[in-house]
């Protein structure tokens, strides 16, 4: 009788100890899983403000860009245009047919290796360095990581005119004009003028412009040229929709004072 007795308070202190000990255990477990969800939260807290310092970073670069590329569109445009307008002015022997100085127009031609060098800093350690992975909106995402084959395209596209430009169009213009006649129009330089003075031999138009190949030197430039615009204007729209992305993912950022901002580390 008394072992029955002791077998009962033995089963009833077991289960007691146990309860406790399984409460102890779900305690354990629920403090562990809280700790596991405030330490991934803060993960996340700090990959969101990586992602948003990124691709603040990143609009701040494409300002730059687009102004880059808006000076580049406007000089190869100019390029154009000045090839039409000699073309249109010269008759068929070669004479020169408008009051504007041929050399003021030449400037445009000889000296017209434009090319789009872009700021990549930021893309490149978002590419490079895994960031790209911290982006959560998809469509940013694959907008950023097609930039770098665009680009390459550009720049391949000017790497090849300007080889054209010095290995074929400047050679002839070398042999049939005096070049020294268009420092005059144009500095390129600041600390130096690029004017080089009078040139010594005769100035005879007639030779450049009565000759076939300086007329498809025009044509052949020109078509160049609108090709790589053509590119330049699609790069433009899509730097555009990336910013604009961009700004309706952070409503609450000054995006017109945005690089003083980044500057100051203030970009919330």
């Amino acid at each position: 009788m008394r072992f029955f007795r002791f077998k009962k308070l033995v089963s009833l202190n077991t289960g007691k100890y146990l309860r406790y000990a399984i409460g102890e255990v779900i305690l354990v477990v629920f403090g562990i899983l809280i700790a596991l969800q405030v330490n991934n939260w803060n993960e996340y807290r700090k990959e969101k403000i990586e992602e948003k310092k990124i691709l603040l970073s990143l609009h701040n670069e494409i300002s730059n860009n687009l102004e880059s590329l808006k000076v580049v569109i406007k000089e190869k445009n100019n390029i154009i245009d000045v090839n039409q307008y000699i073309i249109n002015n010269t008759d068929k022997n070669g004479e020169w047919k408008s009051t504007k100085s041929l050399d003021s127009l030449m400037n445009f031609i000889s000296l017209s290796g434009w090319i789009f060098v872009p700021q990549n800093g930021v893309l490149n350690e978002i590419i490079n360095s895994g960031k790209l992975l911290l982006i959560e909106n998809d469509l940013i995402k694959n907008e950023i990581a097609s930039l770098p084959q665009l680009l390459s395209l550009m720049i391949e596209e000017d790497r090849q005119y300007r080889l054209d430009l010095h290995q074929y169009f400047l050679p002839f213009f070398s042999k049939n004009y005096n070049l020294i006649e268009v420092t005059k129009y144009r500095e390129l330089l600041e600390n130096y003028s690029f004017r080089m003075g009078e040139t010594n031999f005769s100035k005879s138009f007639p030779e450049l412009l009565g000759n076939r190949e300086f007329e498809n030197i025009l044509t052949i430039q020109s078509i160049w040229i609108k090709f790589s615009n053509e590119m330049s204007i699609n790069q433009k729209r899509k730097y555009l929709e990336i910013q604009d992305l961009i700004e309706k993912e952070y409503p609450e950022v000054d995006f017109i004072n945005l690089r003083q901002n980044l500057e100051r580390g203030v970009f919330g």
